[in-house]
């Protein structure tokens, strides 16, 4: 690793020197020692991330510049794990990533840069990587989605680095990879390519606009024999073989995603997958005989209606078709990363399913871009127990050797209350958000030590807490909503004035992170961390939703933003949960001092670039 000092003349929070660096990390590392602390992680999603050169308009955890800001978050606020959002296949019309494939990895978020190198073949050259569509992104804090689903943007690079990949020996080493990689993954990458090649050969990716045929091909396990027969030969208006194609698409992807998941884990960074609930249309049309056609899974909004998720299994099918589906789409999580948040967990414990509402044979929309639906009946509703949890997630995660202290389940909203007595004292952890605190409930001290958790017998370390998660407002933009009950009890649990709280934005954000370190393992948004006031999804917005990203600047940002009082001054919340559990000391002033360098202004600053 090497460090390049790098000058600017940019106005933001004081440099350290080297022998500050060294010291306040030594003081960080002593304060979370004292305070037992364990996960610190960071929610981060793709598409969020920064990209200096050849950026196609998204980010990905591919790229050398994720390696470098992973650094960041590790030597700024002691992050030692990294929630990467779910990274399947989404496309230019959903930017949801939980809509995404639940198997395919996306081909949006593959670093093109990688495929110059040797260790890819040199598939891509150099020159390749000034293609009219990089760096055409005016504004590099927002994702430019068009730009890179363009049919000249990442698809036209993909494809020109599989044509130059066909032109290998058949015996150099990335085809024996490929042959090898597409053997250990026949049981789903095949599959996902032939929808591929329907979507080509309709020129339609909508697959409840094919033929009926054409859409039960897998209604069966074994599939409609003539018509997979008939995919395999289609090609696009190149000639190049759809599915060949797709399934080099994926083993890129595959590859890309191992070797940044090895390189995090060597500068001391757990990588944890979001296990999305839902399914994607290529997900169905895969296992069209795991799912019930006519129901999807849901919750209710706070208008009071109910809202479609996504298709939803069959439960009646859990040992047959929908379990199998369940194993194998748990399984390739437990195999892809080291840890994984598994998203509404309830859903796999008590659904929630409803059936889609239609006017005039159309899904039917709120103002707000909601697909509405009816619940079924009470009687109707399935109550798996722990029939899925322990029959199969963690019996898949046993046979993968894989900690089941590494599964966070997301227990919010929806029937999570009813859902809790099943997975309580099993070893996972559950996700738990401030945002919502009040004296008696929400609070970190609630949890970790008054009636809830003693009610449910559960521990500290039994949770993971943030401010809050990626549906929900920025910590910024919660202060003018939740400002009062929350300076109450953070005056209370942190020995602070309540009126220094409700009064100071700064002061009030500053004791929020704070209060996350009073407890073991805590997390919090990217944007929240750098002190951004966006948000990350937006549910009640049908457009611009989905394009937060950091932008190459970030450290700029970060720092001007703490001048400002915004963002994650780590001495600071390591000081204030110290001297909350009444260990206020030399440790703890040494800290508020760096918590004040941090802060003041410094022009002609010099900052740090780490190059990886």
């Amino acid at each position: 690793m090497q460090i390049s000092a790098i000058q600017s003349n940019m106005s933001f929070g004081r440099t350290l020197t080297k022998h500050e660096e060294k010291e306040l990390s030594n003081l960080e590392q002593e304060a979370k020692k004292e305070l037992g602390t364990d996960i610190t992680m960071a929610t981060v999603f793709d598409f969020s991330l920064p990209q200096k050169s050849h950026d196609t308009g998204i980010g990905t955890s591919f790229s050398n510049d994720a390696q470098k800001m992973a650094v960041f978050l590790k030597n700024t606020f002691g992050v030692n794990s990294i929630q990467l959002q779910p990274q399947g296949q989404i496309s230019d019309s959903v930017h949801s990533p939980y809509s995404g494939t639940s198997f395919s990895l996306g081909m949006h978020i593959i670093d093109l840069n990688k495929l110059t190198e040797k260790e890819y073949g040199n598939i891509l050259k150099e020159e390749d990587l000034n293609a009219p569509f990089m760096n055409k992104n005016i504004d590099d804090t927002i994702v430019d989605y068009h730009n890179v689903f363009s049919e000249d943007g990442q698809i036209s690079m993909l494809k020109k680095a599989y044509d130059n990949f066909k032109l290998l020996d058949e015996n150099s080493q990335i085809k024996t990879d490929f042959k090898n990689f597409k053997k250990e993954n026949e049981h789903w990458l095949k599959k996902d390519a032939l929808f591929e090649a329907m979507a080509v050969k309709n020129n339609n990716r909508n697959m409840l606009e094919w033929d009926k045929d054409e859409q039960n091909v897998f209604a069966t396990k074994e599939g409609n024999i003539e018509i997979i027969k008939q995919l395999e030969q289609v090609e696009d208006e190149e000639g190049r073989n759809i599915v060949d194609f797709e399934e080099f698409v994926q083993f890129i992807a595959d590859k890309e995603q191992k070797e940044s998941k090895n390189k995090f884990n060597e500068k001391g960074i757990q990588v944890y997958g979001d296990c999305l609930i839902g399914f994607s249309q290529k997900d169905v049309w895969t296992h069209k005989s795991a799912f019930d056609e006519n129901l999807e899974f849901g919750c209710q909004l706070e208008s009071g209606e109910y809202s479609c998720w996504s298709p939803a299994i069959d439960f009646n099918k859990i040992d047959g078709e929908a379990g199998e589906l369940l194993r194998e789409k748990f399984d390739i999580f437990f195999k892809r990363y080291d840890g994984i948040r598994i998203d509404a967990a309830w859903q796999l414990i008590n659904p929630m399913l409803l059936t889609p509402l239609k006017k005039d044979g159309h899904d039917v929309y709120d103002l707000k871009g909601h697909k509405l639906g009816c619940p079924i009946n009470d009687d109707r509703q399935p109550h798996m127990g722990d029939k899925i949890i322990k029959g199969i997630v963690f019996e898949t995660a046993q046979k993968n050797n894989f900690p089941l202290d590494k599964i966070f389940l997301e227990m919010l909203g929806g029937n999570s209350e009813a859902s809790l007595d099943t997975v309580k004292n099993t070893g996972v952890k559950f996700i738990h958000i401030t945002k919502y605190g009040k004296h008696n409930w929400g609070r970190v001290k609630f949890y970790e030590s008054q009636g809830y958790s003693k009610q449910q017998n559960l521990k500290s370390g039994d949770y993971i807490i943030g401010p809050g998660t990626h549906d929900d407002e920025s910590l910024i933009s919660q202060f003018d909503t939740y400002k009062n009950p929350r300076a109450w009890h953070l005056a209370d649990d942190l020995k602070l004035n309540s009126d220094e709280l409700q009064n100071n934005i700064n002061n009030w954000t500053d004791a929020a992170f704070a209060e996350l370190f009073t407890t073991k393992n805590q997390f919090a948004t990217l944007p929240d961390i750098l002190g951004s006031d966006r948000r990350i999804n937006n549910p009640d917005e049908i457009k611009g939703n989905w394009e937060y990203r950091a932008g190459s600047d970030y450290k700029k940002d970060y720092y001007e933003n703490l001048t400002h009082g915004k963002g994650l001054n780590f001495p600071d919340a390591l000081s204030k949960a110290l001297k909350s559990k009444g260990l206020h000391s030399k440790l703890t002033d040494r800290l508020d001092y760096y918590a004040g360098v941090l802060r003041e202004p410094e022009k002609d600053k010099k900052y740090t670039d780490v190059i990886v």
